[in-house]
């Protein structure tokens, strides 16, 4: 997986990342293997995700590499693989539960999409595979550029990703 992050990224639509995607220089983006320049547009697939009012189904790019043969997905920063529920709100959900703030209502009325049910998975998934690595490290969940390139350098992954998938972090310039 290759990961864009921009600092200018709005709400993710399907207009808004085939923008990005049309901007984005293919050659300067980098395979699992460590070769650049060697990837090309492999094909499509469609995913689900759950935006701030509805469920939005992007048609995601996959790229491959002429070198070693490895496909890649490439995703917004705010979509975590394998996961419907976008990055941010998995943080916001993160940070009010260490805070011990009581209950989630005010997420749910924000993110029709998200139910209680969503909330007890990412918690779950938090406490299962995420607190320990953050508190090893000394990082606390933020949405920021400087807490998801961290999450990259030191666990090979966005921040909430749970599969053992290569993931690559790649910021598009501005």
């Amino acid at each position: 997986m290759i990961t864009l992050f921009s600092s200018s990224f709005n709400p993710v639509s399907q207009k808004n990342y085939d923008n990005t995607l049309a901007a984005l220089q293919f050659h300067q983006l980098t395979c699992s293997c460590g070769h650049s320049g060697c990837l090309t547009r492999h094909g499509y697939y469609f995913r689900s995700f759950k935006s701030a009012l509805k469920k939005v189904v992007l048609r995601i790019c996959r790229v491959k590499c002429s070198i070693c043969g490895t496909t890649h997905a490439i995703l917004p920063a705010d979509m975590v693989p394998y996961s419907q529920i976008p990055l941010s709100v998995q943080i916001h959900v993160v940070l009010k539960h260490e805070k011990q703030a009581g209950d989630f209502q005010d997420i749910m009325h924000t993110f029709p999409e998200i139910d209680e049910g969503n909330i007890f998975y990412i918690l779950r998934q938090y406490r299962l595979y995420w607190k320990q690595r953050l508190l090893s490290e000394d990082l606390q969940p933020a949405c920021s550029a400087s807490f998801l390139s961290r999450c990259f350098s030191r666990f090979n992954r966005q921040f909430m990703q749970i599969k053992n998938t290569k993931n690559i972090l790649f910021s598009i310039p501005t």
